[in-house]
């Protein structure tokens, strides 16, 4: 599961780790015995030390390549509201009076790792995202663009959250900011018009 919150270039960093000290470790405990019986012998110390080192350079190389990315961390700083915004009013076209703007429910489902929307398009208004977690781990949702950053908190399997917006028309970046989730496939693009 890890390793599917990875980016590309972190998995082949951490992969050639692990290649580098098992295969260290297969040949010591294999090959090398094959040739020198007494192995490691008189070197023992040299051999400890060599040992020691390629277990911090594994941790090190997990520590490196297991952090999360700039984009995970900016997401998890996206603002989160659930329910209970005031709707926005607006003239109508009938006299002076004013009504309020109906809000649009848009129902949105989250599994790992894609977020299903019914359209990508959307005319602009006010929109209600019911969000729906059918994965088996936590996601959330984060819409942002247009002057627009705003997220559901963390949603857990099978639970759902509302998240209320008023989006004008332009370009959305729709993600799950869950670190690794986005890079994963959680992101798409909604268009406003």
């Amino acid at each position: 599961m890890l390793l599917l919150a990875l980016s590309t270039g972190h998995k082949i960093g951490l992969g050639l780790a692990v290649a580098a000290f098992a295969g260290f470790a297969l040949i010591v405990s294999i090959l090398v015995p094959r040739w020198r019986p007494q192995f490691p012998g008189r070197g023992l110390p040299v051999f400890l030390a060599a040992i020691s080192l390629m277990f911090v350079g594994m941790l090190a190389a997990v520590e490196f390549f297991g952090k999360e990315g700039g984009e995970a961390k900016a997401g998890a700083e996206a603002t989160t509201e659930t329910t209970g915004t005031t709707p926005t009013t607006g003239p109508t076209t009938t006299g002076t009076t004013t009504t309020a703007a109906p809000s649009t429910t848009v129902n949105v489902s989250e599994v790992e790792f894609k977020i299903k929307l019914p359209k990508t398009t959307l005319p602009a208004g006010s929109y209600t995202f019911d969000v729906r977690n059918d994965g088996k781990i936590p996601h959330d949702l984060v819409v942002n663009g247009e002057g627009v950053k705003k997220g559901t908190p963390l949603i857990d399997p099978g639970q759902s959250k509302s998240l209320k917006v008023d989006l004008k028309a332009g370009t959305y970046d729709v993600y799950c900011s869950v670190p690794g989730h986005k890079q994963a496939g959680m992101d798409l693009t909604l268009t406003v018009t």
